[in-house]
Formats: structure tokens, C-alpha cells, sequence
């Protein structure tokens, strides 16, 4: 019912149960899919922007990793490249000492060429052929680095070959005599001279001609005071006739040492050094050593 102001008459208004349960219904169904509608809308705003967060995460991840790859493509290059010098280094340095006396290489080289005719596809590289590369340098770096410590190993033995073998003049001077028959230094006939003389000033310093061990310092009938030198490979050489010895038995020398002073010990007609070169105990030529 109605009641109206001002004294205007009163009028009822009837509405049906029915109809008023209906719109009811109606209103409520009208909320759950408003509501509904809201909570999806909600729901699919909040798995688009998760989704747009990962995929501009995978695409961050997918540049870096893309980055990664070019670094790591430009640097196995590098890498060839140097292991690509250190294989030539490793050819030049056996041709420079005399390849028949060292170890083989154990891997190849491409022969030298000179520069220009390069070309090919521009291609990405991929991760598994990068994978697959950098395998193939770590093989090669192992290979070069065990042919290069033989080449090291083969070179260490080969110059203490050289420096335990008499190569250098004992000392400076005059050759007064030299190996094999000779007119006596005495006046009369002639004799056999078992190494070379060589004359200068009392005092000349005296060298060892290589690496040994000092087997005999001290006096040695005619030859005075006298040294001999153990150098390892069968050879020995003896220093003779001279004023003072500076080494003792037992003693390590190197290649151009001082192990003694010129002077005329023993049978010696003026100051000189007697020099003798022995391979397996028998005397032989210095000049094949000098």
C-alpha cells in the first residue's frame, strides 16, 4: 500500500508471489554471473601477466644464452687459432734441432699456404657443435701438450749431450804440438804425443771443455800437476802441466769453467797446458773435439 502527502486517497499495489520468487531467481542468477564473470576476468588478467612475465623471462634467458654462444663461438676460434701456432711452433722447433733426434709429432699439421682463398657459408653456431669442438681442442691441447713435453724431455737430453762433450779450446795460446808422432821437444828422435800443447803466460786461466765430475786433481808423474774429467759418455779429458789446480776429486764443472792455471809442472820446457781427450780409455784426436 501507498499513502500519498497531502491528503491525496491511498492506492494498494499487488504483485504476484510467483512473480516476485522470479525475480528473485533472476536477480540472484544475475549476481553469481556477475560475480562469476569477475572472478574469471580476475583470473584470466592474472595468468596473461604470469605469462607475459615468463615469456620476457625466457626471452632475457634465450639473449643471454644467445650471447653466451657468440662469446663461446669467438673464443673456440681463439682457441684453434692458437692451438693452430703451437703446432707450427712445435714443426719449426724439431726442423730447427734436427728432427731425426727427436720424438715424432703426435699429431698433424696442415702444411703452411700462403694467405688469401678463404670463404665458406655464414652459419650460427649451434651448442651441440660447440660442444663437439671444444671436445676436439681439449683432445688436440692434450696431444700438443704431450708432444711438447717429449720435445722438452728429448731437448733437455740433447744439450747435456752436447754440453758433456768437449767442444770449446781449454784455454788461449799457441798449438806448440799437436797429436800423433812428433820431433822430441828433448833434441833427439822423435815420440808419441798423446794430445795437443798449448803455450802462453804462467797464470792463463785453464777451461773445462764440458760438463763432468772431476775424477783426478793432483800430481801425475811427467805430467805434473794434472786434472782429469769424467764427462759421463765414455769420454775423459785431462788437463796437464799447470801451475794450480783449482778443483777437487769429486767435484761438478760446467763447460767453460776455471779448473786450473797454465804452468809448466813436470816434464815441460816452459809454461803450457798438455790437453788430452780419452773415448773409452783410448787417447784420440782434440782436434775432432775443438
Amino acid at each position: 500500500m501507498f499513502i500519498p502527502h497531502h491528503g491525496k486517497s491511498a492506492f494498494s499495489l499487488r504483485l504476484p508471489i510467483k512473480a516476485l520468487k522470479i525475480a528473485a531467481a533472476a536477480l540472484s542468477l544475475l549476481m553469481v554471473f556477475s560475480i562469476g564473470t569477475f572472478v574469471h576476468y580476475r583470473h584470466t588478467v592474472s595468468v596473461a601477466n604470469s605469462e607475459k612475465a615468463e615469456l620476457e623471462r625466457l626471452r632475457e634467458v634465450n639473449t643471454a644464452q644467445h650471447q653466451q654462444i657468440e662469446q663461446l663461438a669467438k673464443a673456440t676460434a681463439v682457441l684453434q687459432e692458437d692451438i693452430g701456432r703451437l703446432n707450427k711452433l712445435d714443426v719449426e722447433i724439431r726442423r730447427l734441432v734436427n728432427s731425426d733426434e727427436l720424438p715424432a709429432s703426435r699429431s698433424g699439421t696442415a702444411r703452411p699456404s700462403p694467405q688469401g682463398g678463404q670463404g665458406g657459408p655464414i652459419v650460427k653456431p649451434k651448442v651441440g657443435e660447440l660442444s663437439d669442438l671444444v671436445k676436439d681442442l681439449q683432445t688436440s691441447a692434450k696431444a700438443r701438450e704431450q708432444s711438447l713435453a717429449a720435445l722438452k724431455e728429448a731437448l733437455i737430453a740433447r744439450n747435456e749431450r752436447i754440453a758433456a762433450t768437449p767442444s770449446i779450446w781449454p784455454t788461449y795460446g799457441d798449438v806448440t804440438s799437436r797429436f800423433g808422432w812428433r820431433g822430441s821437444p828433448w833434441g833427439w828422435g822423435s815420440d808419441w804425443h798423446p794430445g795437443i800443447d798449448i803455450a802462453n803466460d804462467y797464470g792463463t786461466p785453464i777451461e773445462a771443455t764440458a760438463d763432468g765430475t772431476v775424477i783426478y786433481s793432483g800430481w801425475y808423474s811427467g805430467y805434473g800437476k794434472m786434472i782429469q774429467i769424467d764427462h759421463h759418455n765414455g769420454i775423459v779429458t785431462a788437463y796437464a802441466h799447470n801451475s794450480e789446480n783449482l778443483v777437487s776429486v769429486g767435484d761438478r764443472v760446467k763447460k767453460g769453467e776455471t779448473i786450473a792455471y797454465m804452468g809448466s809442472t813436470g816434464n815441460s820446457t816452459g809454461p803450457h797446458l798438455h790437453y788430452e781427450v780419452r773415448m773409452n780409455g783410448t787417447v784420440v784426436n782434440p782436434a775432432n773435439f775443438l
